[in-house]
């Protein structure tokens, strides 16, 4: 009897801890409440969800991986870095092939690979044979970079953004969030990390397009202008809303949803407004404006002259066309000051 009471009391005691673990695991994903989260007033439970989005790959036709919107496809240099992980974090940085110093300085501050954050370069095809060879020499140095077929230029930089998508979906499914930027712009990693997991969740979240939205931007007719966009191609005279291209946080179901949308549309140039513009309106998707994470440049120039001073509030995001000064006085910044422990809390 003695016996009998005492394995009794035992899982009596292992099944309150159990209970206590679900219960905690569920606040993990719970913790924060709808309104918390305070960029510009948009947050739902949508965004604490604990179960993984799984890619429904079965949804695309069969010659998926090998087409681009409108052209054949194939990877020309390929680095599969999830395989051997299940990050929280890929960082997909836009890069022109001959922007070796950026890339150089991206990784020697915050672009060092972790267990839980990976970061490649996504490029686009060149002509010359002898940069290519160059560009084949880095990749073998770092192992960061994703090259597609097609050629890379201003024209073809909706190419680019959807090629983040599909190596996302077909190579990186683990990834629970996905950050697409530019080789121009600093990622402030240990505050960035401390946000997904506990302003947001450590488990993925759903319906993330966290960026800098563009509102009422009229289209660009003049011909002095390289963005400029003819009647036939635009005929309206405003864009939609839409993401400024230089950083945007993504959720795997938007990923998909957004690629979905880009492989069965016609092509447009302007990658921005084209996904985050036009397909979001098709998919009623909303922008979150997280400006307010961006280090305001008065601070960042305080920054550049003593990375030991205090900025008043955590930012995620140095800004967009960078000097390279700036994002090494960041990044000892950032070395040097501790992540708080929850972004909206000190906002």
């Amino acid at each position: 009897m003695p016996e009998k009471r005492l394995w009794s009391k035992v899982v009596f005691i292992w099944a309150g801890i159990s209970s206590c673990v679900v219960f905690w695991k569920i606040a993990q994903c719970h913790r924060a409440s709808p309104g918390v989260f305070p960029v510009n007033d948009v947050y739902t439970s949508n965004t604490q969800n604990c179960s993984r989005f799984s890619y429904p790959i079965d949804q695309l036709p069969a010659t998926d991986y090998n087409r681009l919107i409108n052209i054949d496809f194939i990877f020309s240099i390929l680095n599969l870095v999830c395989n051997e992980s299940k990050p929280l974090l890929v960082i997909l940085v836009h890069s022109s092939p001959e922007n070796f110093a950026k890339r150089k300085t991206i990784r020697e501050t915050w672009g060092k690979n972790e267990e839980d954050v990976k970061i490649l370069f996504m490029l686009g095809s060149v002509n010359s044979s002898d940069l290519q060879k160059t560009l084949e020499d880095e990749n073998r140095s770092h192992n960061d970079f994703i090259q597609g077929n097609f050629l890379d230029t201003y024209r073809n930089i909706t190419y680019k953004h959807v090629m983040v998508f599909k190596y996302v979906i077909y190579h990186c499914p683990q990834a629970k969030y996905i950050l697409k930027t530019d080789d121009d712009v600093f990622v402030n990693i240990p505050t960035m990390k401390r946000f997904l997991t506990v302003d947001l969740s450590p488990y993925g979240a759903n319906k993330v397009l966290f960026c800098v939205p563009v509102m009422n931007a009229r289209v660009k007719r003049s011909y002095r202008s390289k963005w400029r966009i003819p009647f036939s191609e635009y005929p309206s005279g405003n864009y939609p809303t839409y993401c400024s291209g230089w950083t945007i946080l993504y959720s795997p179901d938007v990923i998909f949803a957004l690629y979905k949308g880009a492989q069965n549309a016609d092509y447009f140039w302007i990658d921005d407004v084209y996904i985050t513009g036009r397909l979001i309106e098709k998919v009623q998707l909303t922008h979150v404006d997280i400006e307010r994470l961006v280090i305001p440049p008065k601070e960042l120039g305080y920054i550049v002259k003593d990375y030991s001073y205090n900025v008043s509030k955590p930012f995620l995001f140095g800004g967009a066309d960078l000097k390279e000064k700036e994002i090494r006085a960041l990044w000892k910044f950032v070395s040097t000051h501790p992540a708080p422990r929850s972004i909206f809390k000190k906002l």
